[in-house]
């Protein structure tokens, strides 16, 4: 990411604004999460979700004196899902709402669209959630949705894009037009979180700013854009091709605000072309994405000054192989890596794992309780002090219960982070 120097001195009200007007919409998720029941009275209409409780804890040692290192949330999810004949409304949503660490409180409509079908077409209209990714944490194809960053780091929560989707069924595959009107912003960590990709002290962000496609830089919520998408099975193959233009939101710069001594986060025009494929070969299964992006050039004329995005490839790469133990458990080897082609110094603003690799092993028990693990290790080749260390467990407790835990340490941005992570979910 690109190195920024301190502008503010203090963390100003706007992060506390934006917690608490999402406040309302979530409590009204968690009363609506704890009274519908999991199926409704008729046939074509189905509900569910979950209610958890989420505890985080962080090693101090090293952390901006501003830094929260307890967090302790309520987070609920719910689902709609309604068909009749031809139409289907589906609605789902999360909240979030964090007792000691305010700048966790979140809350987003993920899903909220109508579908209409007629042979094999079929247009959906409304937000979603797109998922075009094969590989468990390098992801250079999957960017029509923002991301919750405060989430996690390999896969960071999606965010619902307002859209509207022409899917085309044919041979053993589809082919799929988009078209998204509104430019939805990640949720940018401040400076003061302990999983920020910002140096201490650059604790206010200002709102996001937009370069249009003649490259002038812009605060609207609106632009047209939009991507094509043919997927297609071929024997024992996956293969998808993708054509993406919009405001890219997975590799901003930051512009210096003069007038407010803010950092604003600033999201290029982009095309992307992109391909990918997944094969399997007995027991082993090969992952493969890669990206050609070329960015628009912001106005040198304007007021602001702002770093241009520099065009680059990308590609990430997996292979996994699988196989059943004496006990009837499932074992997976996996092994990834990720590379982007550029210059060191301009690879450092693109992406965290900009040459890096990742070694790792799922163990699912494959028993009445459910119970998972999945330990992963991702250092960078060229600076193998940068490291993210994973281990995750999960297993139900009852049908209705469930527990997980993550224990993460972490050298990236010149943070030193450990990290452990506690939930109890029960699903309805």
């Amino acid at each position: 990411m690109p190195e920024s120097r301190p502008l503010a001195p203090a963390r100003g009200l706007r992060g506390a604004r934006r917690s608490r007007a999402r406040v309302a919409p979530a409590c009204f998720l968690f009363a609506a999460g704890l009274l519908l029941p999991g199926r409704t009275g008729a046939a074509d209409t189905l509900s569910g979700g979950s209610v958890s409780v989420e505890s985080r804890v962080f090693d101090p040692d090293g952390a901006p004196d501003d830094a929260e290192n307890i967090g302790l949330a309520l987070t609920t999810k719910l689902e709609i899902k309604h068909r009749a004949r031809a139409w289907r409304l589906g609605l789902r949503g999360f909240a979030r709402l964090d007792a000691l660490d305010e700048t966790r409180n979140f809350f987003d409509l993920e899903e909220a669209n109508v579908t209409y079908t007629l042979g094999p077409v079929s247009l959906v209209i409304g937000s979603q959630v797109l998922n075009w990714s094969t590989t468990e944490a390098f992801h250079p194809s999957d960017v029509m949705n923002s991301r919750n960053l405060d989430s996690d780091l390999a896969n960071p929560e999606k965010l619902g894009e307002p859209m509207v989707e022409m899917q085309v069924r044919f041979l053993q595959g589809s082919l799929s037009a988009y078209y998204m009107p509104v430019r939805i912003a990640p949720n940018v960590l401040p400076a003061s979180s302990r999983l920020s990709f910002l140096p201490p002290g650059v604790v206010e962000l200002g709102d996001a700013l937009w370069i249009d496609r003649d490259g002038t830089p812009s605060d609207g919520l609106f632009a047209h854009q939009g991507a094509v998408r043919l997927a297609q099975t071929v024997g024992s193959a996956d293969i998808a091709l993708h054509v993406v233009d919009h405001s890219d939101r997975t590799q901003p710069t930051f512009t210096p605000d003069l007038e407010t001594g803010e950092l604003r986060p600033t999201y290029h025009t982009v095309t992307q072309a992109g391909l990918n494929y997944v094969e399997v070969f007995g027991g082993l299964l090969f992952k493969l994405e890669a990206v050609m992006r070329t960015f628009r050039a912001p106005d040198p004329t304007a007021s602001l000054l702002i770093t241009p995005q520099r065009n680059h490839e990308a590609v990430a790469a997996g292979l996994e192989y699988s196989w059943t133990t004496a006990v009837g458990a499932q074992a997976t080897v996996i092994l990834e890596g990720q590379a982007v082609n550029q210059s060191e110094a301009i690879r450092a603003q693109l992406d965290p794992f900009q040459r890096d690799v990742l070694v790792g092993y799922r163990h699912f028990f494959n028993d009445v309780m459910g119970r998972d693990l999945l330990v992963f290790f991702i250092t960078d080749v060229e600076r193998p002090n940068e490291y993210v260390a994973s281990a995750q467990y999960s297993q139900r407790l009852t049908d209705q219960w469930s527990v997980g835990a993550l224990v993460r340490s972490l050298h990236l941005f010149g943070r030193d982070v450990n990290q452990v992570d506690l939930t109890l979910t029960r699903s309805y």
